[in-house]
């Protein structure tokens, strides 16, 4: 399905019902939402009222209901595999809540990872010495900005959690994503470290990614253009930041 709208992210009553004791109930509950390149939007809302379900189905992870989410005009819900593989390698970046580094790749490989996913044949990518040099150093510069360089070498078990959430970070920035979701990207951070990650955030945005993400920090909100509240499923007006 193509979406004949000009939004870079578009929700329109999107809605996700589950049945508990033999009773549904929405988890989401008729969502409309869009965000343009560019802007850096938060929800926020206590724990258990569906901002993850949300967030979940606008990358592709879980079915709605009803409703669509689309991405660069394309209702996710639609797309097969291999289609929905490649929006989130080259147009998405997601940054999950658990701990999702493959462990038996090292923190540099797991940032570079990306870069290496369904080369694009038509733009006459290489893959020789010169690509992989400019892939390490770009990844190496995310790690370095994220005050994580130095466990480059590091496997993901050598982590903390904190240190854990930052690499996941860099390799959700890896690709360049038009729009990155992020899912409590400060849940384990200090408070150095937060204003390390919401500064390279806010400054991805200022160069046209659009990002959307679930917090409950309010130092992370200082970065943000708008905030959504969501509760029991419902999302109310944009609030002033």
């Amino acid at each position: 399905m193509t979406v004949p709208v000009p939004h870079l992210l578009h929700v329109e009553d999107l809605t996700k019902r589950f049945t508990r004791r033999g009773e549904p109930f929405d988890a989401v509950s008729h969502v409309s939402l869009v965000v343009d390149e560019g802007e850096f939007v938060a929800i926020v809302g206590r724990s258990g009222n569906g901002k993850s379900t949300l967030i979940n189905m606008i990358a592709g992870l879980v079915r709605p209901t009803s409703g669509f989410a689309a991405i660069d005009g394309r209702d996710v819900s639609k797309l097969r595999d291999r289609e929905l593989s490649v929006l989130r390698n080259r147009t998405l970046g997601f940054v999950t809540q658990g701990q999702t580094l493959l462990p038996n790749l090292t923190v540099l490989d797991n940032v570079v990872l990306p870069a290496t996913m369904f080369p694009d044949e038509a733009t006459g990518r290489s893959g020789g010495r010169d690509d992989e040099d400019a892939v390490v150093g770009r990844a190496l510069g995310l790690l370095r900005r994220l005050g994580v360089e130095d466990l480059a070498g590091c496997r993901p078990r050598e982590l903390s959690g904190g240190e854990a959430r930052r690499v996941s970070i860099a390799r959700a920035l890896m690709n360049g994503p038009r729009l990155l979701i992020a899912d409590e990207p400060t849940g384990d951070l200090d408070q150095e470290s937060t204003g390390i990650v919401m500064g390279l955030l806010r400054e991805s945005a200022d160069h046209g990614t659009a990002i959307l993400m679930v917090t409950h920090d309010p130092d992370a909100l200082k970065a943000v253009d708008r905030i959504h509240r969501m509760d029991a499923g419902r999302l109310s007006e944009a609030l002033p930041a």
